[in-house]
């Protein structure tokens, strides 16, 4: 079982690869005309959302309910992604499917593997207090 998943998880990482060299790359806000597209999109996460249902939401180009883009992570595949909170403020790249959710584009995404920290996020100053 254990290699199944392995296996799995190491034909997902190298078709990610190879599409990540062909695909095209857009930004949130480019992303809503290339839906059907399989693509990256890099920008920066605005906002990181953990729903009840488990589902985690990456906002990319605005905060809600104002995003570009939402990098969509099902509740299913949510165990696999428990620092999730490291995307909030890194510029990140997502592959996958465009496809439009309530008029918005996301990429469904089911595996770390489809997420690519670009840049960590920015710490923010300490204030003197």
């Amino acid at each position: 079982m254990k290699t199944k998943i392995f296996l799995r998880g190491l034909l997902l990482f190298a078709v990610i690869s190879a599409l990540a060299e062909t695909t095209p790359d857009y930004t949130a806000v480019e992303a809503a005309k290339h839906v059907g597209e399989t693509a990256t999109v890099t920008d920066k996460v605005d906002g990181v959302h953990k729903a009840k249902g488990g589902s985690i939401f990456l906002n990319m180009g605005g905060a809600h309910p104002n995003e570009a883009f939402t990098a969509f992570i099902p509740g299913k595949s949510a165990e696999q992604f428990t620092d999730f909170q490291k995307y909030e403020g890194a510029t990140i790249t997502v592959s996958g499917k465009i496809v439009s959710h309530d008029g918005k584009p996301e990429i469904v995404v089911n595996s770390p593997e489809q997420i690519t920290i670009k840049e960590a996020a920015k710490e923010k100053p300490k204030s003197d207090s």
